[in-house]
């Protein structure tokens, strides 16, 4: 491997905390979201009072997605290194990681659409706004599906060819788990599982970004090069 090689890998593997620097500002900028539970009225309000911060957010985490896609791109290949063969575990994860960004995507879309326009001076209806608000909520919440399919297959393929160290492909199930969990979002209405609560809210998000972070770090001291020999078919 030349050294350009080897910087070109490191800043590929780096993608992930750009990523993560993205999605937390985005995340953190309009500030405590509305609850599955809140009346319209509330997140009329929301959305109106926080039009600006939505509408800069969603475009901040467009760019997150860049980076994330990007990122997602290069834990394929190292996976994929590892594991050798058809490398179909690493093909699952990127798979997953892949819709449950564009889910995330299309929801916040759902979100800018009423934000951008009919929310000012009161334009939209009630029933838009809850519409809307619910569609984007559940498109969000499908996301996690995915993203469930993205950190499972990613701690098996790891855990089967060595490329990722134990905390690694446990963390990862343990984060694959909560996911699923997360998607309880789609039919509980109120509490810690529902739109808006502590755990498709908080929890669920914030444990992936750190892992996100976590292998970001592990594959830019291995310069995205698992420390494996290619597995045979």
């Amino acid at each position: 491997m030349t050294v350009a090689d080897a910087k070109g890998r490191r800043w590929d593997a780096a993608t992930g905390i750009g990523f993560a620097i993205f999605s937390i500002v985005a995340l953190a900028l309009p500030g405590t979201p509305p609850k599955a539970d809140d009346p319209t009225s509330k997140i009329a309000s929301f959305l109106g009072d926080h039009r600006k911060e939505v509408l800069v957010g969603n475009f901040l985490f467009g760019i997150a997605a860049i980076f994330f896609i990007w990122w997602v791109g290069t834990l394929r290949s190292y996976l994929r290194s590892g594991e050798g063969g058809e490398g179909r575990l690493s093909a699952a994860a990127f798979g997953g990681g892949i819709a449950g960004v564009v889910l995330l995507l299309a929801g916040a879309s759902l979100f800018n659409g009423v934000a951008f326009e009919l929310i000012k001076g009161q334009r939209a209806s009630p029933e838009l706004v809850r519409a809307t608000f619910d569609a984007a909520s559940g498109v969000i919440a499908m996301a996690s599906f995915a993203f469930a399919a993205f950190f499972g297959a990613a701690a098996c393929s790891g855990a089967r060819s060595g490329a990722l160290p134990p905390w690694a492909y446990w963390s990862a199930s343990v984060v694959a788990v909560i996911q699923v969990v997360a998607g309880l979002a789609l039919f509980v209405t109120s509490g810690a599982f529902a739109t808006g609560g502590a755990v498709p809210g908080f929890v669920a998000p914030a444990l992936a970004i750190l892992w996100v972070v976590a292998v970001s770090v592990l594959m830019m001291m291995r310069h995205a090069v698992p420390p494996v020999a290619r597995a045979e078919p």
